[in-house]
């Protein structure tokens, strides 16, 4: 199942597009409901970045990975930054560094992961998010902004200083789990199974992040929270399909997932930058000369089946 890092990969993006998605006009509860509906209401339409960076650690691996984001009205989605990534062998307490630039592209529902490893670009296909969840992300009819608006269970202020108002949110793991169904489109083969895997896990867990606006103007500056919950609930649903015989995993894989399920940790931040145009997130050269390579991160994926397992 060489599909299981991709399948981690592309659920850390979707949880992020979770969390900064779209604007969206119902209020939620709590105290701070009011300044934050305010605050998604004048965010930037399309095509702003997002400085982003997200980490996946554990007992012996810690990766970083660090870049520039763009969600753009048509739903394509851009990603442009570096992934680095430190490992310790507990057998023999040594230490392994490695840094590498990555670029990652949504376009139509076809999700592909560019790695540029040995002097050459490599792509890594995922299963590609169904487009319609970032068309509803996106969407500015009312409907849909106030059915977007019913996964945020509760928004409350925690902090007021230097200018800055920062929201605790809680979101309705449940109520996402509805909604990314119901955007999903009927997906078919592998896309089918991420979602389906996604959906399960969203039904187990609700997501915290804190929101910070700028008081003066009200726009959202930086988002950060937690994707451990969801991460590790995704992975032991694939550890539940195996137990069940729904699937079979040999022992690297079954390690890799019971590493993700109950050692590794997933937190995030995001800086909302200006709207931009489309050519914000450039593209590198000679992408288009990248040949699949679904093993250009097989090193990383043994990694982290190296971890003390449950």
């Amino acid at each position: 199942m060489k599909n299981s890092l991709k399948q981690v990969l592309a659920a850390a993006l979707v949880g992020g597009a979770l969390v900064v998605g779209g604007n969206t006009y119902a209020a939620p509860n709590g105290d701070g409901a009011a300044d934050f509906k305010a605050a998604y209401i004048i965010s930037p339409e399309y095509g702003g970045t997002m400085t982003t960076g997200i980490n996946l650690f554990g007992p012996q691996f810690h990766g970083d990975v660090d870049g520039k984001g763009q969600i753009l009205k048509d739903g394509t989605v851009r990603f442009e930054g570096k992934l680095d990534w430190i490992f310790t062998n507990k057998d023999n307490n040594k230490t392994t560094n490695k840094s590498m630039p990555i670029f990652l592209e949504q376009r139509n529902g076809v999700m592909n992961l560019y790695v540029y490893r040995n002097y050459e670009w490599n792509k890594y296909p995922l299963p590609g998010v169904p487009a319609g969840i970032f068309a509803a992300l996106k969407s500015t009819d009312a409907k849909v902004l106030g059915a977007n608006m019913e996964v945020v269970k509760s928004a409350k202020k925690i902090a007021e200083q230097n200018g800055k108002k920062t929201f605790k949110l809680v979101l309705d793991g449940k109520k996402l789990s509805v909604a990314i169904n119901k955007n999903a489109n009927n997906p078919k083969g592998e896309q089918a199974v991420f979602v389906n895997r996604l959906s399960a896990a969203l039904n187990k867990t609700d997501l915290e992040i804190d929101w910070t606006v700028d008081a003066a103007t009200g726009k959202t500056a930086t988002v950060n929270g937690n994707l451990t919950p969801l991460l590790r609930e995704y992975a032991k649903g694939v550890i539940d399909e195996m137990a069940s015989g729904k699937i079979k995993l040999n022992d690297e894989e079954k390690n890799f997932y019971a590493a993700l399920g109950y050692y590794a940790e997933m937190p995030f931040f995001i800086a909302i930058g200006t709207e931009g145009n489309q050519d914000s997130v450039m593209t590198p050269v000679n992408l288009n000369s990248a040949k699949d390579n679904k093993d250009v991160l097989a090193d990383i994926r043994k990694d982290i089946a190296s971890t003390p397992t449950k």
